[in-house]
């Protein structure tokens, strides 16, 4: 039988309406397939500074070490979407500590967590601070409780990966703001260091009713910053 191939026949609409009808499913079929083969090979999603829960913040053996800092003569472990700092001027400034009193030191590390680790609630943020002064006042008053603030008071003592340091507590409000500052101290190497951290609250009753804020986890927020100052260790 000889085939006309230019001429149209019954059987010729046939096989194109059904081409026609196929190709689109075909073509569905292998985009979903591609899909799914590369996909392995996308970007893995981005972390972002929120209260998920995630064991993340949890385990500092998988955070960020910063072990540059030579000057400063530590080391120190954060998580890797917070913001820091360790760009420092070795220009003696009072900013060392909370209450330097104006003595002046060396700020050596910022860290800073968002209100979005806590959303919806009257968190503000928290700061963490690395600082030492080797001014003679300031070694001689290392172990003093601050006079400013609310209250000021050595409450205990810790040992930090062989370092003892005494914990101090200070709490100050103004504003409609409240700071609870938990500070690390301890004589090393002709200094005085102070790990500190500050939690920065506000209070409900100053936001409108309809931002529908809740009371933050002051627990969690607390042991976060006293695992980052676990990880501290001199060099």
């Amino acid at each position: 039988m000889n085939i006309e191939w230019n001429k149209v026949t019954w059987y010729s609409k046939l096989i194109a309406l059904a081409l026609f009808v196929a190709l689109p499913f075909v073509g569905f079929y292998y985009g979903v397939q591609y899909g799914k083969l590369i996909a392995p090979l996308g970007q893995a999603p981005t972390m972002v500074a929120t209260s998920s829960g995630t064991a993340y913040y949890d385990d500092p053996s998988e955070w960020q070490l910063d072990a540059n800092n030579t000057a400063g003569g530590f080391s120190i472990a954060y998580p890797i979407d917070f913001d820091y700092s360790d760009n420092f001027s070795l220009s003696p400034s009072t900013d060392w500590r909370v209450n330097s009193d104006n003595i002046p030191g060396i700020q050596y590390f910022t860290l800073t967590v968002p209100n979005t680790f806590e959303p919806q609630t009257n968190f503000s943020d928290a700061t963490l601070t690395v600082g030492a002064s080797a001014d003679t006042t300031a070694i001689s008053q290392c172990m003093t409780p601050d006079e400013g603030g609310e209250t000021a008071e050595a409450t205990s003592s810790v040992t930090i990966n062989g370092t003892q340091f005494t914990i101090f507590n200070s709490n100050s409000a103004g504003a409609g703001n409240y700071y609870q500052t938990t500070s690390y101290r301890a004589l090393h190497a002709g200094k005085c260091y102070a790990i500190e951290y500050t939690i920065h609250s506000g209070q409900i009753a100053n936001y409108p009713s309809s931002y529908n804020l809740q009371p933050f986890d002051e627990t969690k927020i607390d042991s976060l910053m006293q695992n980052i100052v676990g990880t501290f260790k001199f060099l």
